[in-house]
């Protein structure tokens, strides 16, 4: 028997679910997970199923409650000088490795001459590493946050926000290589321009 459009329209629902629950940017898994208990919802109203609209839409406010609490906090954030050869930065590095090798080789990250922890309430949530130059220069090889802070804020505030702190840092400008699409929307979303004229990944931010 072929199924009919509102089975299909459960099998959506579901898909969006599963979906959100892949999501290592909390903000995404909230908004994600919210889309498919709405879809749910409105499923068991199209079906009858009363305990299974009333389930999902109480989901979806519980995600609208932690969305907004997320957006409306008021967070401390700082930088802090990295010792490149400290044992918490290794351990930081080791635990990260599968994400941060994406961005830059282990051997890399050993020849940095400038690093800093991104701190958020005092939780250390990323780390940003690369080369700082003699004109002011950061050419940033590691931008890299912990999932649990995924969600632009530290982004924001480091780079349009308070620039104050890097600059504090002796750093004018901001220069990087976005290696994918993610990375790529990421920086032009912070106020990073794309500087190959021939379509290249090459992107600098003066500050």
């Amino acid at each position: 028997m072929e199924l009919d459009w509102i089975e299909w329209y459960g099998y959506l629902a579901s898909l969006v679910v599963f979906i959100s629950l892949t999501m290592t940017s909390i903000i995404k898994l909230r908004i994600f997970n919210f889309i498919g208990c709405l879809i749910f919802a409105h499923y068991g109203l199209l079906t009858g199923l009363l305990p299974v609209t009333v389930a999902n839409l109480s989901i979806a406010v519980i995600n609208i409650y932690f969305l907004y609490q997320i957006y409306r906090s008021k967070e401390q954030f700082k930088l802090v000088d990295a010792e490149v050869n400290s044992a918490y930065y290794q351990h930081f590095i080791n635990s990260n490795r599968t994400e941060i090798n994406k961005q830059a080789s282990m051997k890399e990250l050993q020849e940095v001459n400038c690093s800093f922890y991104m701190l958020r309430d005092d939780n250390i949530a990323g780390i940003l590493a690369g080369f700082k130059e003699d004109n002011g220069t950061f050419i940033l090889l590691v931008d890299f946050v912990t999932p649990k802070y995924r969600d632009y804020k530290l982004g924001a505030y480091y780079y349009n926000d308070h620039p104050d702190f890097l600059k504090d840092k002796g750093i004018k400008a901001l220069q990087t290589y976005a290696a994918d699409k993610d990375h790529c929307f990421y920086l032009e979303k912070m106020g990073f321009v794309r500087e190959d004229a021939n379509g290249g990944q090459t992107y600098k931010k003066i500050l």
